[in-house]
């Protein structure tokens, strides 16, 4: 019985508000994309129906899984089954507060619902250095971007401050149920730079200057810092690069002039 007649067959209608859309395509084809071992340990935020999350079990350690949907847990036991090496929390990664602190390795079909929140999380764990995630390949475009297109905004600069990507393969939306109206993308990331509470108002910041995206600096970002030395102040923030921004954010945490979270 596949996914979609199983879940069918268990009256199970799936919730917008959770970004449920599960990966029905096939799993070792997406997974030889990817580099994990038997000596890593995993964290894959959404179970859905274990599919996938028996298929990482073969390849790694460890992996702990995090599903939201408890109307799963009979599905997800099922599938399972005979697994030794997998914990599935039934409950909201975002809640999560405690993690091992040995080095980590992410997997997720992100929700479309929490995709970049979940990732904002993902920053704030330092000992997760490296992962996988499908998103949805219009936010994907805007995660990846770069200085001067227009899809590049605050999370492209916040994300790629921490990580670097690298995009592994189109997903078309055929792959997924319920089907989507977009397709994905399938992506992994390197951790470049840790976390730490220098960089707590650093998403507050790049918010507030891109909501002025089109303005040249010395306008959108003049009102909290007074002086920019060696910055063309004529640019616009979606023509600044990540390295530019991380020194105007140095700049900008040591101002006494700070906007309100």
């Amino acid at each position: 019985m596949n996914i979609k007649e199983e879940i069918k067959k268990r009256g199970i209608f799936l919730r917008k508000r959770w970004g449920q859309n599960f990966f029905i395509g096939d799993p070792d084809k997406l997974l030889d994309l990817i580099s994990i071992t038997d000596r890593d340990f995993v964290i894959e935020v959404g179970t859905g129906t274990g599919n996938l999350t028996e298929k990482i079990a073969k390849r790694c350690k460890f992996i702990v899984s995090y599903e939201i949907d408890k109307r799963l847990k009979e599905m997800i036991y099922k599938n399972l089954e005979g697994v030794q090496n997998v914990e599935v929390r039934f409950m909201d990664f975002l809640k999560e507060e405690k993690f091992p602190d040995y080095d980590l390795v992410f997997f997720s079909n992100l929700p479309y619902s929490s995709g970049t929140e979940i990732l904002k999380k993902v920053v704030r764990i330092n000992n997760i250095t490296r992962g996988y995630f499908m998103i949805q390949k219009e936010l994907g475009e805007r995660i990846e971007s770069c200085p001067s297109k227009k899809t590049y905004s605050a999370i492209s600069v916040f994300l790629q401050t921490f990580f670097s990507f690298r995009k592994l393969k189109d997903i078309s939306k055929e792959n997924f149920f319920p089907v989507p109206q977009v397709n994905s993308t399938f992506f992994e990331f390197r951790r470049i730079r840790d976390w730490d509470d220098k960089w707590s108002r650093y998403e507050v910041f790049l918010k507030r200057v891109f909501s002025k995206r089109r303005k040249k600096i010395k306008t959108s970002i003049f009102s909290f810092i007074k002086k920019l030395p060696e910055f063309n102040m004529d640019l616009r923030p979606e023509n600044l690069s990540i390295e530019e921004y991380i020194k105007i954010y140095e700049i900008f945490s040591q101002s006494k002039n700070k906007p309100n979270s």
